[in-house]
């Protein structure tokens, strides 16, 4: 019976987006719009969306802020007690991908340190 408890509170990519549609009104849009016009989750495509919005907040008025205070929160939890798949696209179209955007100097600092760990050196 543990097992099964320990299993039930692995996150997986679902769950992830249902949390991070908690944290931003705007992801919960892009989710919606997602789906329809994908008839599913397609984890790596989402995680564009999410990684989009979080650079949107970078460089927002600080309201924002507290939006991706609590997204980035979402991803270091998932990171903790994610499924290999979820963690893996955590790591590479979230964490690897914004070292590409012109925004990743100012959201570098605010990773904790599961993310933070994942960023090349």
């Amino acid at each position: 019976m543990m097992n099964l408890r320990a299993r039930d509170r692995i996150v997986g990519n679902a769950a992830l987006a249902g949390r991070l549609c908690v944290d931003s009104v705007d992801l919960c849009a892009a989710h919606a719009r997602h789906v329809a016009k994908h008839g599913n989750l397609i984890p790596h495509a989402f995680m564009g969306e999410v990684l989009a919005r979080a650079g949107a907040c970078v460089v927002a008025v600080p309201c924002q802020r507290a939006e991706l205070a609590g997204i980035l929160a979402t991803l270091e939890s998932a990171m903790a007690g994610g499924d290999h798949e979820t963690c893996s696209v955590i790591g590479i179209s979230f964490v690897l991908d914004a070292q590409g955007e012109p925004f990743f100097a100012a959201l570098r600092p605010m990773l904790g340190p599961r993310l933070g760990a994942l960023v090349r050196a």
